[in-house]
Formats: structure tokens, C-alpha cells, sequence
């Protein structure tokens, strides 16, 4: 017992699992022969209150107001945003700008202006 070498597949040797709970969101870990995948699944109303909060900010914003250097354009769940991290596109402008201009994320938006 003094060197285990254990790899994710020992611990995990079929089926699906709960890997992290949090408020906010739920991981999953499927093993289907000798791939394992993550899902993510996220609480929804907690993403619903985000998703109001975010549509008041953007009713409220005043694209012909004074801004300074620095403007919210967006606001997601941490989760999301370390997922996106896992996949490189929090470091790349253009793709985050890709990616928060997507009408697909069009909910995380604090305005209308494009990026």
C-alpha cells in the first residue's frame, strides 16, 4: 500500500457518477469502455436569475451615454467561464469576442454593442 498507482479508470470502472456539487452546478463523469466523459450540468434557476439580472443591466445600459475605458459587456456562471478557460478561449480576444458575440450566448450579454 505504499505506492498505489491508481489512474481515473481504476476508480471509475463503468457507469456514471458525481464528481463535484456545487450550488451553481453538477459534474459528471461517464466511463464507456476506455473513454471517460465530463458533463457539466447547471442549476437552472440560478441561471435563470442570471439571465434576469443580465437582461436589466442590458435594459438599463445607455449606448449613447458618457463610458470610460472599461464597459461590462457580459457576465456568465464561474463554471462556464473555467470550461471555457479548459478549452483556451478565455486567452484568445478574438475567440472570446466570437463567442460572446455568438446569439447563441446572447443571455450572458449586458448590452447590445458588438465586440
Amino acid at each position: 500500500m505504499d505506492n498505489l498507482n491508481l489512474t481515473a479508470g481504476d476508480l471509475i470502472t463503468h457507469g456514471t457518477i458525481l464528481w463535484e456539487e456545487t450550488p451553481e452546478y453538477r459534474v459528471w463523469i461517464t466511463r464507456d469502455g476506455d473513454k471517460m466523459y465530463f458533463t457539466t450540468e447547471y442549476n437552472s434557476d440560478i441561471l435563470q436569475a442570471l439571465f434576469d439580472q443580465n437582461q436589466r443591466e442590458a435594459n438599463a445600459f445607455n449606448k449613447s451615454g458618457s463610458h470610460g475605458e472599461m464597459v461590462k459587456v457580459a457576465s456568465v456562471p464561474i463554471g462556464l467561464y473555467h470550461e471555457w478557460a479548459r478549452q483556451g478561449i478565455t486567452e484568445d480576444r478574438e475567440a472570446i469576442r466570437r463567442r460572446l458575440n455568438d446569439t447563441d450566448y446572447s443571455k450572458f450579454r449586458t448590452n447590445d454593442w458588438r465586440l
